[in-house]
């Protein structure tokens, strides 16, 4: 029976490291995609899980460690030019050697990172997203919302104890005319790991009760520029393009804008703007309001002072007219009283006539009277007693 050669495992893991060591010796450019940081700030040391994807599934992986001072070198960069930093998720070019430890297994030594590289995936995956977008005609969905003339029920999704939130609110509470606008916080992180996936489900959450809101509010302030890539995530994206309410951002920042801001109803560079906006409708409304009673009140008087020329101008007529019918009524009176007169019996004996009377009747006709009758003559100053022969 052949004898076999058995050798230790430190003779094995020996080996590995002094083949590695003799054909790696130099560092190498590596293109991969952090799939988890691991920064222990204690130690101040990192230990990268790198992975490649292909078709969304992992075809290769590999363990990396990044030293203290290393670390803080290459955060500082990415800092500096992509105002995030390094973090779960994003693609990266690295300088890197390959270690092997007896006790640890194989690794990557990362000596540096090219914070470009990584810059320009981060635009590649923000213009992907808006193509993406445009190509489902949901670009601008949110901006053909129709936002109510005086939003009073605001959906907020932010941190409560952010200063930007702070902000708003108290821009809001404290404005000059004491307008009441009902507000509701939906808690969520804004930056940085997991920010897109928690804004997803505040999302989702404000859609359950999107009748009790006139829209959503996203308000992030405070914080500069870092961690804003999460804005530019396609499910992200897509959840406020296609959202029922009128989603309004005021993530405070000033740089490039992001793709969530583009998509939204209408986006402002800070909380406090953001704000400004909501008071301006009411302090607009208020103004026309204004307007509109100083109208009505120009519109009364002129009306009034129209209708009461008329009215004086008709009691004039009135006054006329009655003035006339007085006149003539007056006029016909006269004649009437004229004719009574002149019909009065009085007015007959004055003019030397004389009543004769039978038993107190107005005689007219001879056949009235009888021979041996006694009849009663009036004259003007008195009366005179005959018998008729």
């Amino acid at each position: 029976m052949e004898e076999r050669k058995v050798f230790s495992l430190s003779e094995v893991t020996d080996s590995l490291e002094i083949n590695i060591k003799r054909n790696y010796p130099n560092s190498f450019w590596v293109k991969a995609e952090i799939s988890k940081l691991n920064f222990y700030k204690y130690s101040g040391h990192a230990y990268p899980e790198l992975v490649e994807k292909k078709e969304g599934k992992i075809v290769s992986q590999i363990r990396s460690i990044i030293w203290q001072s290393d670390f803080q070198r290459i955060n500082a960069k990415f800092l500096q030019i992509l105002k995030e930093p390094l973090k779960d998720g994003i693609g990266i070019v690295c300088r890197a050697r390959l270690n092997f430890s007896s006790v640890y297994g194989l690794s990557l030594i990362i000596e540096d990172i090219d914070p470009l590289v990584t810059l320009g995936n981060l635009e590649k995956e923000k213009n992907d997203c808006i193509e993406r977008l445009k190509k489902e005609n949901i670009f601008s969905l949110n901006k053909e919302k129709e936002l109510t003339f005086l939003p009073q029920r605001l959906a907020i999704i932010s941190v409560g104890t952010s200063k930007g939130y702070s902000d708003f609110i108290q821009t809001i509470e404290e404005n000059a005319k004491g307008f009441k606008i009902f507000t509701y916080l939906f808690p969520s992180l804004l930056q940085g790991d997991g920010a897109s996936v928690q804004l997803r489900e505040a999302l989702s959450v404000i859609e359950g009760v999107k009748d009790y809101f006139d829209c959503v509010l996203i308000i992030r302030g405070g914080g500069g520029d870092i961690g804003l890539s999460c804005y530019n995530d396609y499910m992200l994206c897509h959840k406020i393009a296609t959202f029922p309410l009128p989603v309004l951002t005021g993530i405070g920042h000033s740089t490039n804008e992001t793709v969530a801001e583009m998509i939204s109803y209408a986006n402002f560079i800070t909380p406090t703007a953001l704000a400004d906006f909501i008071l301006d409708r009411f302090f607009g409304f208020l103004a026309d309001m204004d307007n509109i009673k100083k109208q009505i009140v120009r519109t009364s008087k002129h009306v009034l002072d129209k209708q009461n020329i008329q009215l004086q101008h008709i009691k004039q007529m009135l006054i006329l007219s009655s003035q006339r019918r007085i006149e003539k009524e007056q006029y016909l009176l006269e004649n009437d009283l004229k004719i009574i007169e002149m019909l009065n019996p009085l007015s007959v004996l004055k003019r030397g006539y004389s009543i004769t009377t039978l038993d107190g009747k107005v005689i007219k006709s001879l056949s009235q009277v009888s021979k041996g009758e006694r009849i009663t003559t009036k004259v003007l100053d008195g009366e005179f007693v005959s018998k008729v022969e």
